[in-house]
């Protein structure tokens, strides 16, 4: 299973990371408006512009560009929350927090759907421990800019934020509601700053 979830390549040229680019992006946009099982690596390859020759010469299998994808959003989400994290001794608490909630907000508005397929197949695509690496590392920049924060609490803390807004953004259009989602997500952050043990 390892080796069918590996990239063929890992792209060192512009043009070649470029194109890898643009697969994970229509993977992306493709499993944002369907189910997995609807999207084929044919569908990705015509999504991308290239032939399902190219596409293969990148990625063996449908599984393995939604591994890399997921690896993808792990690296992004944790580069996501070290950056405003970084940011916290030149502003206020409060700035942080909403900068945070903001952030993670966004992410789910746009990507809520893709994001979800990744969750789901972390285990059969054998993720879970880089997932939990993940993990780890934000839990250390946690702490490192809260040291006074017990870590379990601030991971719990986070993955209840990232919770509230992907099943916000699971429910219908109409039935969307980003304020109340938005004032959950603050209140949830408030919670664990409220006192310096975070009790």
């Amino acid at each position: 299973m390892k080796n069918r979830i590996k990239p063929r390549k890992i792209p060192k040229q512009a043009r070649s990371r470029r194109t890898r680019e643009e697969i994970l992006e229509a993977t992306a946009h493709l499993l944002n408006g369907h189910a997995l099982e609807e999207v084929s690596t044919n569908h990705i390859a015509q999504k991308t512009g290239i032939s399902i020759g190219t596409l293969y010469k990148y990625y063996p299998n449908k599984d393995s560009i939604l591994a890399d994808l997921s690896r993808m959003y792990m690296c992004q989400d944790a580069e996501l929350v070290a950056t405003i994290f970084d940011k916290y001794p030149r502003r206020e608490l409060s700035e942080l927090l909403d900068e945070l909630v903001d952030a993670l907000m966004e992410i789910h508005m746009r990507n809520g759907r893709v994001r979800g397929v990744v969750y789901q197949n972390l285990e059969r695509l054998k993720l879970v421990t880089e997932a939990q690496n993940t993990r780890h590392q934000i839990q250390m920049k946690g702490t490192g800019i809260f040291p006074h924060m017990e870590p379990g609490l601030t991971w719990v803390t986070l993955t209840a934020i990232s919770s509230i807004v992907f099943t916000m953004s699971q429910l219908q259009p109409a039935q969307r509601n980003w304020a109340f989602a938005r004032d959950m997500c603050r209140h949830v952050l408030g919670l664990l700053m409220a006192t310096p043990d975070g009790n």
